[in-house]
């Protein structure tokens, strides 16, 4: 009886932090759009300001999203080579990955004033997809902890 308990009560923790990675990846995604869209900001007041060039500005943004900070390292390590930047998606879709690595490529590739109307039109378009991440994760975060420990009890249901 004991070993049936012990049982259930692993499996249902388990199940629980399977539930937990997949709702803090839904939160990373969310926060990931949110930094991006600070940096694109941070980026298109730099261009009146300051006379930096793009992979030391790159270089010098302090991203919160870990994924951000790599890409951004990985674009200015590129444009320095003058080699195309290879970025990693992380838990971005193939979508969201091609559109964020087609801006990031893009960047000082504009005089400034035409660089800020691209970079606003980045901006919007980046934003549906944060607004769509966050959306997801409002919806479902907390649910994907409930579903996993459901999962991870049922599992132990069944083994019985």
């Amino acid at each position: 009886m004991t070993d049936k308990l012990l049982l259930t009560v692993c499996l249902g923790c388990l199940g629980a932090l399977v539930g937990l990675g997949i709702c803090m990846r839904m939160k990373r995604r969310a926060e990931y759009f949110g930094d991006l869209d600070d940096f694109l900001r941070a980026f298109s007041e730099s261009l009146s300001f300051t006379r930096d060039t793009v992979p030391e500005l790159m270089r010098g943004y302090v991203a919160r999203s870990p994924l951000l900070g790599e890409q951004l390292a990985e674009c200015a390590a590129a444009m320095k080579s003058g080699r195309k930047a290879e970025i990693s998606g992380g838990s971005l879709t193939k979508e969201e990955k091609r559109l964020v690595a087609e801006t990031l490529a893009s960047l000082g590739s504009r005089p400034p004033d035409a660089e800020k109307g691209a970079v606003e039109e980045c901006r919007r378009k980046l934003g549906v997809c944060g607004k769509r991440a966050a959306d997801t994760y409002a919806r479902s975060g907390k649910a994907a902890v409930k579903l996993g420990l459901l999962a991870g009890l049922l599992a132990a249901v069944l083994c019985w």
